[in-house]
């Protein structure tokens, strides 16, 4: 199982709690997990001090907030990000990022360190995001290609644990989105994960007695197939209203 990023499980539930469809105590929880510290949110506007998820929530909420989209951007794929520049450096450097929708002023939000959140005014973004139904039919196209793609470049036989995966590539992946999510969502994101753990397993190593050409050709998959995955788990974690 390829374990959601606390941000997604923010935009997820948080989006799911500012439409009403659960409490706010539920999506905190939800955030926080069984077994992780409190969670606190630093700078909300008009709020001195930290707080935490669920009084965030309810702050977001009454300020406009109407759904939180995600974002993983990785080194050189911000795509996404709707500045300034400093914001998106930390984004990158962390690896998520979640955005509000609807609301003034437009915000994001980044995950620190275990446990705590900063919020940060961003850009206004008149970009539209990738869809869920674009997304599912992304990932659907890159599910199809991948095991070939990746057996032509011989990477099961670099990397046993890339090998399993490719096999077993028809098994199922838990994923948990609110209740309220979409069927199409619960695709998406399952198909994600599982495409993110291939990526992960080839990415183990770099493989044996193989080409420069071969290498290059390898990292040029897995960057393509990680960005896939991103972008399916972004539209699955993403509000209904961020797309």
């Amino acid at each position: 199982m390829h374990e959601l990023p606390a941000a997604a499980r923010l935009a997820a539930w948080g989006s799911a709690a500012l439409e009403g469809a659960v409490s706010l105590d539920e999506a905190a929880d939800r955030v926080t997990g069984l077994y992780d510290a409190p969670h606190r949110v630093f700078n909300l506007p008009a709020e001195p001090s930290g707080v935490n998820v669920a009084y965030a929530l309810g702050r977001l909420r009454a300020q406009g907030v109407s759904a939180l989209r995600l974002v993983l951007p990785r080194p050189g794929d911000a795509t996404g990000l709707p500045g300034p520049p400093p914001f998106n450096e930390s984004a990158v450097a962390r690896g998520a990022a979640v955005l509000t929708v609807g609301g003034v002023p437009p915000l994001g939000v980044l995950d620190e360190t275990r446990g705590a959140w900063t919020v940060h005014p961003v850009r206004p973004d008149p970009r539209t995001p990738m869809s869920l139904r674009e997304a599912e039919r992304d990932l659907a196209r890159v599910m199809r290609e991948s095991t070939d793609l990746l057996m032509s470049l011989a990477v099961a036989r670099w990397e046993p644990a890339a090998a399993e995966v490719l096999a077993h590539h028809s098994s199922r992946v838990p994923a948990v989105l609110p209740p309220t999510a979409p069927p199409p969502a619960h695709r998406v994101l399952e198909g994600a994960q599982r495409l993110m753990l291939i990526v992960d397993a080839a990415r183990a190593g770099e493989g044996a007695a193989i080409t420069a050409a071969e290498s290059n050709a390898r990292a040029l998959v897995l960057r393509d197939l990680d960005a896939a995955a991103r972008r399916g788990i972004e539209a699955a974690c993403s509000g209904p209203g961020a797309g």
